[in-house]
């Protein structure tokens, strides 16, 4: 394993350690093109003071499980970021928010006045950091790994799909996607580099079941932990076969249906579980749906514990004054 260079790709994460100042906030920026926007929001990023590395800003579940899963085979990690491109594990960056994703107050699709595309914005965001619109094919060509494994959900896929897919054929084979849950999810370009996680790997008995939200995460785990170290380097192929023999004795797992609950309902459970789980989502969500029998899907839940996170900060802070 020494000898195999391997870079992780993964997404950064909507949870982060320091609150940004509102310049760096995605709602605070007027409305406009992406080109536009874009340049404004490099300029603000400029003028920001850059004091914590990557891997120290990001946190939740998906983190802890993406550099353990990478410190098993000595791993480099680089985040893939609506906000600030390609990131570095140990590159010094400012707290910040912003995501392409609807519905958020923070997603810079709100600001937009024309069609808005993901990958347009990726691109955009390149450009104006004065890139070539390609940062991830940059970032590649630079590290020249031998296996690139790529672990992130769809909307983060989204980003860089195109990019994936206009990759060279000496880049694209080092490359193996895990997240989407179906081959056919992927672009028909991407789809021999799929690995075949699915809902096997949400199986008790497999000792990597969790939520959705690390789902990608805990695949990469797997295939670092139990796949990698044994079979090394080889075709995308094979290590496709080698992750089906693993999973083909596990039987997928069916979440059970839990009751339905209004918004105002199910933070009052987030309210309940929040200091009996010390803030971290992954338990209070796992808590929410297997101890309180409360159905909540995975992005509702998200938007719930920012409500209620916003809302808890402001109380402290008119308590403070």
């Amino acid at each position: 394993m020494a000898a195999i260079r391997v870079i992780v790709l993964t997404n950064c994460t909507n949870r982060k350690r320091a609150l940004p100042g509102e310049l760096l906030m995605a709602r605070s920026l007027p409305q406009g093109k992406i080109a536009p926007t874009s340049q404004l929001w490099v300029l603000r990023l400029q003028n920001a003071a850059s004091t914590y590395s990557a891997e120290e800003l990001y946190c939740g579940r998906s983190l802890t499980e993406t550099l353990t899963a990478a410190g098993q085979i000595g791993a480099e990690v680089a985040f893939i970021s609506a906000g600030l491109g390609v990131v570095r594990q140990r590159q010094l960056i400012p707290a910040y928010s912003l995501t392409t994703s609807m519905g958020y107050p923070d997603s810079v699709a709100s600001r937009i006045n024309e069609s808005f595309d993901p990958a347009a914005w990726w691109q955009a965001l390149s450009i104006s950091q004065g890139g070539s619109g390609r940062p991830l094919r940059e970032f590649l060509e630079a590290t020249q790994a031998d296996l690139v494994l790529c672990a992130m959900p769809a909307s983060y896929l989204a980003l860089i799909n195109r990019e994936l897919t206009e990759l060279s054929p000496r880049f694209l084979k080092t490359t193996r996607v895990m997240g989407p849950r179906r081959r056919d999810d992927l672009p028909e370009a991407l789809r021999p580099y799929w690995l075949p996680y699915d809902a096997r790997l949400d199986c008790a008995d497999t000792g990597y079941n969790g939520t959705a939200g690390d789902f990608p995460h805990r695949a990469l785990r797997h295939f670092t932990q139990e796949i990698l170290p044994t079979v090394g380097l080889m075709a995308a192929s094979d290590h496709s076969d080698s992750v089906e023999r693993a999973l083909e004795h596990f039987a997928p797992y069916v979440r059970p249906r839990g009751q339905t609950a209004s918004d105002d309902e199910v933070i009052l459970e987030i309210r309940t579980l929040w200091h009996l789980h010390q803030g971290r989502r992954a338990g209070i969500l796992r808590a929410l749906r297997s101890e309180r029998n409360v159905a909540c899907e995975q992005t509702r839940f998200r938007q719930l514990m920012d409500k209620f996170e916003e809302n808890r900060r402001g109380a402290a802070q008119k308590k403070d004054t």
